[in-house]
């Protein structure tokens, strides 16, 4: 649709997108409704608030997914031009949101905001990428 947000998952150099992977390794039911969620968000971009979506930091969203007892959330934040780009997936164990969780979803956003999935075509370089990035972590 016209009004719709664009759906990106941040990439890493090494081609792996953990929010989309952390989609792919929940069992199909949770997997569809995780991605429910997401079609929703994409059609309600901003205006998706409340029981759905909340706003953790300035620039980092979290998007709920109950699904029977498990609690899922799925990390995003909006750029210019309609466009939500998610970061990360976890599933919930306590009260609030592991300040862990926040943190890997602020790196990934500053890592896409640096490379926005464009890496160089070198593999050594990737590798530099990625333990410049995420050594430590």
């Amino acid at each position: 649709m016209a009004g719709d947000f664009t759906i990106e998952y941040v990439e890493l150099a090494d081609r792996h997108r953990p929010a989309r992977d952390f989609i792919e390794n929940l069992d199909d039911d949770a997997a569809a409704k995780v991605d429910a969620l997401i079609s929703r968000l994409r059609a309600h971009g901003t205006q998706m608030r409340g029981k759905f979506v909340t706003k953790l930091t300035k620039d980092i969203f979290e998007l709920r997914v109950k699904h029977f007892d498990r609690i899922f959330r799925v990390l995003f934040f909006y750029q210019p031009g309609r466009m939500i780009v998610l970061t990360s997936g976890f599933q919930k164990q306590t009260q609030r949101t592991p300040p862990g969780e926040i943190k890997t979803a602020e790196r990934l956003r500053d890592l896409w905001l640096r490379y926005r999935n464009h890496y160089p075509q070198s593999v050594e370089e990737r590798r530099k990428i990625l333990r410049r990035e995420f050594e430590g972590q």
